[in-house]
Order: structure tokens, then C-alpha cells, then sequence
């Protein structure tokens, strides 16, 4: 508006002054006069002195102390600090470790297989032994087998599982009293009443390859495609023969899986590994020391019975034997006195207790549900 106003006020026609730019911005302000915020900024300046000031303290000027700063701040200093400041190079501490990291035995984090790796042609074929292996145990390794994931190219998604044959698969053993109450239940009509159950034993000598069949399938997690490996990859057979020698299959270390032994049915107290971490060295160290005493004891009393039969003999008739042909002679010479004392006499008869009204002999029940002792594990154990 003021602007306006100037110029309809002063109008070329009428008056002919040249203005200045700065005139016709601020009409108000004289021309020889300067701007007022000049004025302002050395007050300005000084407010953010003091701001910064009371905000960092001595560290705003230059050459005061130095606060901590929050890692990523930049110091600038006019000497380095005294020590070694880094062991990039030649300045390594003797005491300090060397770092050296250790390779991931399954390749780095940035390997991911192709499609062309998890083609038929490119898998491993493995050999699997099942005599006298664990049923439980062995469906396991299978099962990782199949799926690839002990394969060193593992990755998540990806499917690199092995081929598996398993031969043998009716001398595979459970532990315990599973041989002879392991239920196998099997419904194909899906209709109900025609379920059929059959037992682990009767199933061992009808079909021996269902029983690692229906393990590894329950090993195996229900997951898509699980059931497409499960019947291309598995291969059973029964005895040590099989049909895929044309594939160079690789023997399975079967050490790493366990044999299922007498011992496997114990309880765990009462196996043979635990009674050594706990135990064994202070009992055996006891038995030998008896069987030492109990040796020297009975050499003891053979001295003596010796000393007395020939004190009996007399040394003259045994000066010319040595010790065998002695106790032979006296072992023969007791032989005779026996005959002699029991020529024409019946044996005696054991004496057997039957039940009552029966011929049944009565026999003494020993329970098995007793805690073993070290005599048991010792005879056991030898």
C-alpha cells in the first residue's frame, strides 16, 4: 500500500526524482540511515557464547579439560596420548590373545545351493547295517539322513537329503519287554471295527521292513514334501543283500549308533558306565584287596596241611617227591580210606521238598526287582 501511495504521490509526470531501491522497499527508513539488525547480532553472538558455555562447560574454549564424550565425537588435541594406541600392525601386546576366528564347518552365511544341486543324479546314496542296532536310535539317523541335515551344504529350504538302504531289517532289536508287548495298529479301510493289531515279535517274522518303516516315518517331521521323500529315498531289505550296488552307496558309520545289549534293559544306577563314575575305583580297589587276602589265607592253610601230612608220612618216605606227586599220593591214599569206610553202603539221597500232594519240587523264587550289589556287578562284569 505504501508503495502505491509513492508512486501515485510521485508520479513521473510531475516530479522527476530517481529514487533509490532501498527507499521504495522501506519507505520509513531514512536513506543515509543503516538497518537495525546490525545492531542485533553481536548481542546474538554473545547469548549462544554463553549458552554454549554453561551447556559444555570449560570445553568450549580452547586448551580447557576434556569430558567424556559419547563414542563418534571428534577431539582435536595437539599431541597423542602416551601408550600403544593401536596393535593394527607391529604394536601387538605379548599377553594379549591372537584373534582368529573360526570357519563354519557348513560354509558361510552367503552360500544358498542352486536348483541344480538338489537334482536325484547329485545325491548321496548311504548304506545302513540294522544287526543288533537300536530301533529307536537308528530310525533317527535315518531320518537326518533323508532329510540332509547333517549334509555341510545345508540351508533352509533347500532339500539336499540322501538316498538311505537299510539292510537286515529283521535282526533290528528293542530293548526291555518291547519284543513282546510293542503294538503295531493298522486301519487301511479307514472303517471302524476293522482295525488289526499284531505284536512286535509276530511282526519281525511276517514283515520285518514295516517295523523300520513305521520308525523312520515317525522320525520324519510332517512336513510338505516329507511324505515324497519318505517313498523315493527309502530303501529296506531283509538279509545283507541288496539292489543298488550300481550307485557306489557309502557305509554308514554304524559305531555312532548304539547296539541294544542286555545292559540297555538295566536301570541307569545299575549300568556299568555309572557304577564306575561313581563308585567303581573305591570297590575294586576293595576286591582286590580281599581276593589278596582270601589268597593268602588259602596258601596259608595249604602250608599248614602240608606240614601236618608230612609230619604223618614222616620226611624220609617224601624226601624224593616234590610237591605234585605228594598231594596226589595223599589225595590218593584219602580216596582209599573212603572206599574202604563206605564199600556196600547205598549214596545218600538228596532230599526233595514237593508241594503238597504233587510231584512237583518246590523251588526258591528270586525276585529280580532288587537293587544289584557290587557282588552282582562284579561276577557280572568280569
Amino acid at each position: 500500500a505504501q508503495a502505491n501511495l509513492a508512486r501515485t504521490i510521485l508520479s513521473p509526470g510531475l516530479v522527476d526524482v530517481q529514487m533509490d531501491s532501498q527507499v521504495m522497499m522501506r519507505p520509513c527508513v531514512a536513506q543515509g540511515q543503516p538497518p537495525r539488525r546490525g545492531k542485533r547480532l553481536p548481542l546474538l553472538a554473545g547469548l549462544g557464547v554463553a549458552a554454549a558455555a554453561l551447556w559444555r562447560g570449560q570445553e568450549t574454549f580452547a586448551g580447557g579439560m576434556f569430558a567424556h564424550r559419547p563414542a563418534g565425537g571428534v577431539i582435536v588435541v595437539d599431541e597423542l596420548p602416551s601408550g600403544v594406541a593401536c596393535r593394527a600392525y607391529g604394536d601387538q601386546d605379548p599377553e594379549r590373545p591372537e584373534w582368529l576366528p573360526l570357519a563354519r564347518w557348513q560354509g558361510e552365511k552367503s552360500f544358498r545351493p542352486s536348483r541344480e544341486m538338489e537334482a536325484d543324479e547329485h545325491r548321496q546314496w548311504w548304506h545302513f547295517n540294522a544287526e543288533g542296532k537300536q530301533l529307536s536310535k537308528l530310525s533317527t539317523k535315518i531320518a537326518r539322513v533323508l532329510r540332509g541335515v547333517d549334509n555341510p551344504l545345508q540351508y533352509p529350504g533347500a532339500d539336499l537329503g540322501g538316498f538311505v538302504i537299510v539292510t537286515n531289517c529283521e535282526k533290528v532289536r528293542v530293548p526291555g519287554k518291547r519284543y513282546h508287548y510293542k503294538l503295531y495298529i493298522r486301519n487301511l479301510s479307514k472303517r471302524p471295527g476293522h482295525c488289526k493289531v499284531e505284536r512286535f515279535k509276530d511282526l519281525q517274522q511276517r514283515f520285518p521292513e514295516r517295523i523300520i518303516m513305521r520308525s523312520v516315518w515317525g522320525s520324519l517331521p510332517k512336513k510338505p514334501g516329507m511324505r515324497r521323500i519318505f517313498k523315493e529315498r527309502l530303501k529296506l531289505f531283509t538279509g545283507p543283500n541288496h539292489c543298488y550296488y550300481d550307485q557306489n552307496p557309502i557305509e554308514y558309520p554304524m559305531w555312532m549308533i548304539p547296539d541294544c545289549t542286555w545292559e540297555t534293559n538295566l536301570r541307569y544306577k545299575d549300568r556299568l558306565a555309572k557304577w564306575i563314575k561313581s563308585k567303581g575305583e573305591k570297590f575294586i580297589k576293595i576286591a582286590k584287596e580281599k581276593e589278596e587276602a582270601a589268597r593268602q589265607r588259602q596258601l596259608d592253610e595249604f602250608k599248614g596241611f602240608l606240614t601236618n601230612q608230612l609230619q604223618e608220612v614222616g620226611e624220609e618216605n617224601a624226601k624224593d617227591m616234590d610237591v605234585k606227586e605228594f598231594v596226589s599220593t595223599l589225595e590218593r591214599q584219602k580216596a582209599a580210606q573212603v572206599r574202604e569206610q563206605t564199600e556196600g553202603q547205598e549214596p545218600p539221597k538228596k532230599k526233595i521238598k514237593y508241594y503238597p500232594n504233587t510231584r512237583i519240587p518246590v523251588q526258591k523264587v528270586k525276585t529280580n526287582n532288587r537293587h544289584r550289589n557290587f557282588k552282582w556287578l562284579v561276577n557280572n562284569f568280569r
